[in-house]
């Protein structure tokens, strides 16, 4: 009975494992990942929606710039550039100029670039929306290199033709040629929100 219960005693005891707390770094470390995936989602949605707003103001800028065309279109019809003497000289009150404005190289006169002596000069007739934030500018030039009558030598021109008709004996009637009118260019400047800017340009006879 004595070795027995001596055999008893001499069992060795239950080992007790102890926590290592490896799992708590891996945790912590899996959070911060999650965090930092979660700000660069948000980042990069709020990236998109900027992009898409910008071009949301870009499309109506450009569209917002043909409310120029029709000023012009009256200046010219019955307004003070619808005297043809008169557009031999300048007429800076009217956004306009009779001789080529130098330009950059997109081809945009300098001065409508330059905002600050744009408005000095034209900003009466700037066209104004205050509730949509657009502001429109426009510059017109003719195609001269000097001021006075259109010549072949000095002036880009065009030719109008017109229309005489004809009847069944005599085929070869149809167009007439008419007089060489100069060329004129349109340069329009479009501000919308956010600074967004469209430019919009064209060229006329008249």
């Amino acid at each position: 009975m004595k070795h027995i219960q001596l055999n008893q005693y001499l069992a060795k005891p239950k080992v007790r494992h102890t926590q290592q707390g490896v799992v708590l770094p891996i945790t912590l470390i899996a959070l911060l990942l999650l965090m930092i995936a979660s700000v660069a989602l948000i980042r990069s949605t709020e990236t998109n929606l900027l992009v898409s707003g910008n071009l949301a103001f870009k499309r109506d800028v450009i569209n917002q710039a043909e409310r120029a065309v029709p000023v012009v279109k009256t200046l010219f019809e019955t307004g003070v550039l619808s005297d043809i003497k008169g557009r031999e000289d300048d007429l800076i009150a009217n956004n306009y100029y009779a001789t080529i404005q130098p330009t950059n190289e997109s081809g945009i006169p300098t001065i409508l670039l330059d905002i600050d002596n744009f408005d000095g000069n034209f900003s009466a007739n700037n066209i104004v929306d205050e509730d949509a934030q657009i502001t429109i500018r426009y510059l017109i030039d003719r195609m001269c290199l000097s001021t006075g009558k259109v010549t072949i030598s000095k002036c880009a021109r065009a030719t109008q033709n017109t229309d005489i008709g004809g009847d069944a004996n005599n085929l070869a009637l149809g167009k007439a040629s008419g007089n060489d009118t100069p060329v004129y260019r349109v340069s329009i400047r479009a501000t919308g929100p956010r600074n967004t800017e469209a430019f919009f340009q064209y060229t006329l006879t008249h």
